[in-house]
């Protein structure tokens, strides 16, 4: 059950793992064919996560990119022997709506395949970079289906320069009417004066104060929405790459990095975590979905 009683509230915690160069922000000076060669900090923010979740007894769900899994094999391994959920973060990092279907099936198999040699053969939740499967590749999510795939978080229901879909539910629903297609979680938001708010992590996490994130979580849950929290692994990290952004840019990508490990350890003592994988569980056993 979620917060007082509700199965529908609560905090969800997940993570996205992946290099700080794979930010779309980071696409014009870190092009893909950099990758290779550029820094890797991902084994040091996600263990810095790992142990902060243990300190707090908190469960959470990793959404692990492809890339990372077929490089960095041992650090699926360590989340897994942690006791977390591991889900796919696609391969490649890629924008989906700019991907043809086929192209985004290949992404998809790529990545499972990787997170496979990893040891984590059932991958149950898929989530889309930077929420990218807009209402032009909603139809990607019957690949998701057909790929095995139980859950899909890529869903933010917001206006936004890049994948903004204001007008897409709020609420859980199934991709069709059977009981068991693929589950689809949107991104929690406030929703006020006919808009959405958006807090739940990433650059809202980072640059909010914490009194207004704090109240913007409660305004969402009295709603009956999931407190859906998304960190990366470079959040977690006192690395600011020099990448030759601009200012703007470079607010976007590294504001308030200093302030997520404080702000964690106030969202996680507050308890009532499950993974993504429980809470579709949830849905699924009292029928709302």
């Amino acid at each position: 059950m979620g917060t007082n009683g509700n199965p529908f509230s609560g905090n969800i915690l997940t993570v996205d793992v992946e290099e700080w160069f794979h930010g779309h922000n980071y696409l014009d000076h870190v092009p893909p064919a950099q990758w290779g060669s550029e820094e890797s900090r991902v084994e040091k923010g996600t263990r810095r996560c790992l142990d902060l979740l243990d300190r707090h007894n908190v469960k959470a769900t990793f959404f692990v990119l492809g890339w990372t899994a077929e490089r960095h094999p041992h650090v699926v391994t360590e989340i897994v022997e942690r006791g977390h959920e591991i889900g796919c973060h696609s391969y490649m990092h890629p924008e989906v709506f700019k991907l043809t279907a086929e192209e985004f099936r290949v992404d998809c198999q790529k990545a499972l395949n990787a997170l496979a040699a990893a040891g984590v053969d059932n991958v149950a939740g898929y989530r889309a970079p930077s929420f990218s499967i807009t209402p032009p590749v909603h139809s990607y999510l019957e690949i998701l289906q057909e790929l095995g795939f139980q859950y899909d978080c890529s869903i933010f229901p917001v206006r936004h320069p890049r994948y903004g879909q204001p007008g897409s539910p709020r609420e859980a629903y199934r991709l069709n009417e059977s009981a068991d297609s693929l589950a689809v979680i949107p991104m929690p938001t406030w929703r006020i004066l006919g808009q959405n708010i958006p807090f739940s992590g990433g650059g809202y996490m980072r640059l909010l104060p914490w009194p207004a994130y704090k109240f913007l979580r409660a305004m969402a849950k009295r709603q009956n929405q999931p407190c859906i929290v998304y960190i990366h692994p470079w959040e977690m990290d006192d690395f600011k790459p020099q990448a030759g952004q601009s200012a703007a840019t470079s607010l976007r990508s590294q504001g308030g990095q200093d302030s997520v490990l404080g702000k964690l350890e106030k969202l996680l003592s507050e308890g009532g975590f499950r993974t993504m994988g429980e809470y579709v569980a949830e849905l699924s056993a009292a029928g709302s979905i």
